[in-house]
């Protein structure tokens, strides 16, 4: 199974292991990017490193985990305005990538089959069909007004603000929310 943030679970560490952080500045890391690939020099040493976000709705770049090929945590970065405009960039970036989503403006229509949703819906990136599983558990509410989709295929979509929906695409999403 995955663990939280649909990164594999970690195995078992001590409470003096998980007490202990490490806070990475641009005194302590250098990061660089080779064969786009991140990696991080710390204490002389470096790693191919991977960056998680420790609240991904609502801080998009502050408290970002680096962690090793192992999926341990190296370091916590407290916000990416911290490092320089070229490494905060690299960073932003890499954050991007990973956080890839795609804003959902109007829900065409919706129809569920043998377990499955399909949304025809209009985004930032034109029109597409999104086909959720379990669409309760696909459908994630941030608070009042943002929601979060998850297709099939780990596809992420997002509402930013249900009341800046049409009414027929309200109609739609009260359905499932």
């Amino acid at each position: 199974g995955r663990g939280r943030g649909g990164r594999p679970p970690r195995p078992e560490r001590s409470l003096a292991e998980i007490s202990v952080t490490v806070w990475l500045t641009p005194e302590n890391a250098t990061f660089a990017q080779r064969g786009g690939l991140l990696y991080l020099t710390l204490d002389g040493s470096e790693k191919r490193v991977t960056l998680f976000r420790q609240f991904p709705f609502d801080l998009l770049w502050e408290y970002v985990s680096v962690l090793d090929e192992d999926e341990h945590e190296l370091g916590i970065i407290r916000s990416l305005d911290l490092f320089p405009e070229e490494t905060r960039s690299l960073l932003e970036n890499e954050l991007k990538k990973r956080y890839y989503t795609i804003s959902i403006k109007r829900i065409l229509s919706v129809k569920d089959r043998l377990g499955f949703s399909y949304w025809r819906v209009s985004t930032d990136e034109g029109e597409k069909t999104v086909t959720l599983k379990d669409t309760s558990k696909s459908i994630s509410t941030v608070n009042q007004v943002r929601i979060f989709f998850t297709d099939v295929n780990g596809n992420r979509y997002e509402i930013e603000d249900i009341q800046a929906l049409d009414p027929k695409s309200r109609r739609c999403l009260e359905l499932y929310i």
